[in-house]
């Protein structure tokens, strides 16, 4: 994890409640980087997170903090690195533990701190990593961390009228280490990728507003005119307005897919897609990434894996995926581009095709993503995370996950907030909603079209190589 929220360069965060800063992970990550600008020379405090070579199969480690010259405030002598767990599981434990050993080994570190936030006993002591780590209750750790500040308060404000100069961490510097981050998770852990609207809008195909608007057509009395009149009526929810079109026009679920297959395949208007190549050549170049899950019907991402030679296969009602084939699982519905009359599976589009899909805790839909967010690392692209469904599943998978952010998504850092400081805040709290689900937030610019995330897309893939 990464923490760039602004440090408060004030002796008041010795006084915030301990309840407080262990919420979660992020808090006292949050809390800890501001705390320890305030007790350490501020040259020191800028290597705060250091990128480490462990030496096996170029995989790198990212502490949650690496203190290089320590903090003799805390009696931390030598380069010290500081961990942070909200729960000690056992599996995660003796993979981290080995990382250590590790590091250990190679000269890397002299001082290791795990900290846990829940105050249960540890189920891996200091004994069981043969003393190369100090496994330490995280609010014990605060206590000694307000105990230096309020010792050596002199120190600290001269430490702080030095420090001018500092600049918080930015968002682009955070971004840089979560991108190694999740290159080093694609290189050990299978990985699966979970693809939005944005995917397919990236080719011109209809976005979910369009798609409604242009369903509506000509109507005998309501008619395409209205649509705004109809998004105003049914709360603006996509789901609730396409029940109401469907119910105005009187057709049936074969009509509707008729009429959805000629609007992406019949016109002609698909284009070529960066974000969609980049999308592929990450599949091709990464043996780990497993599976695609995609919440969109066309057949854009399919294709253009056969194009270049990948053996995938679309997966969607109760179809089985074939062997030794690149599985995509269609799991809101499939219309194929080959076959305009294919009825053997439903589109999940309305209101009541949602409640009838989801109120079924086992269908096989459900279940798939369920399989993904417990058993892999996910990433997450062109989906604006707001989706009630699939931020109920992560609640679910990361709580059978121990709480710990293994996700990641792409987001546009874009916010309706007209102020730098309320801007910030905003940025802040949604990677915090989001951390709580299990994910870790990877801000890009939207400009020239979102190219900046084909760009960090296709970093990724070359990094596999």
């Amino acid at each position: 994890m990464a923490y760039i929220r602004k440090a408060f360069l004030d002796l008041d965060i010795a006084k915030i409640d301990n309840v407080e800063i262990l919420e979660n992970e992020i808090s006292l990550g949050r809390w800890l980087f501001d705390a320890l600008l305030l007790i350490m020379h501020l040259d020191e405090s800028c290597n705060l997170q250091k990128l480490l070579d462990i030496g096996y199969e170029g995989f790198r480690f990212i502490p949650d903090f690496y203190l290089e010259k320590g903090c003799k405030s805390l009696n931390l002598k030598g380069r010290t690195i500081i961990e942070i767990k909200k729960n000690l599981l056992i599996d995660t434990e003796i993979k981290q533990a080995e990382i250590y050993r590790t590091l250990k080994d190679r000269n890397a570190v002299d001082n290791i701190v795990l900290l846990y936030i829940n105050p249960i006993n540890p189920i891996v002591d200091n004994s069981g990593l043969e003393g190369r780590v100090d496994v330490i209750n995280a609010n014990d750790f605060i206590n000694k961390i307000k105990k230096a500040i309020s010792a050596g308060k002199g120190d600290v404000l001269k430490q702080l009228k030095l420090g001018t100069k500092y600049k918080s961490r930015r968002w682009i510097a955070t971004r840089k280490e979560r991108l190694t981050n999740a290159i080093n998770d694609l290189k050990r852990y299978d990985c699966a990728l979970f693809l939005g609207a944005g995917v397919s809008v990236s080719a011109h195909m209809p976005s979910w507003n369009k798609l409604l608007k242009e369903l509506m057509g000509r109507g005998q009395i309501i008619d395409q005119s209205d649509y705004k009149a109809i998004a105003y009526e049914m709360d603006n929810s996509n789901l609730i307005i396409a029940r109401y079109i469907q119910k105005s026009l009187g057709i049936d679920d074969n009509e509707l897919r008729n009429r959805i297959w000629n609007m992406f395949y019949k016109k002609g208007n698909v284009a070529e897609s960066d974000l969609i190549s980049s999308i592929c050549n990450l599949v091709n170049n990464q043996k780990n990434v497993r599976s695609i899950l995609t919440y969109n019907y066309d057949t854009l991402i399919e294709e253009n894996l056969k194009k270049n030679g990948k053996s995938c296969f679309s997966v969607y009602g109760y179809n089985r995926d074939e062997y030794n084939s690149f599985p995509v699982y269609h799991v809101h519905g499939y219309i194929s581009r080959e076959n305009k009359k294919q009825k053997d599976d439903r589109i999940v589009l309305n209101e009541k095709d949602y409640h009838e899909m989801y109120s079924m805790v086992f269908d096989w839909s459900n279940v798939e993503q369920l399989h993904a967010l417990t058993r892999c690392t996910c990433f997450f692209i062109g989906l604006s995370m707001k989706d009630p469904n699939l931020r109920r599943l992560l609640e679910i998978a990361n709580g059978y996950r121990g709480n710990e952010a293994r996700h990641y998504v792409f987001l546009e850092r874009k916010s309706k907030f007209r102020t730098k400081e309320k801007r910030e805040e905003d940025f802040q709290i949604r990677e915090d909603i989001l951390a709580d689900l299990g994910i870790n937030v990877i801000w890009y610019s939207g400009r020239n079209d979102h190219k900046q995330l084909s760009r960090l897309l296709q970093h990724i893939a070359e990094k596999q190589k």
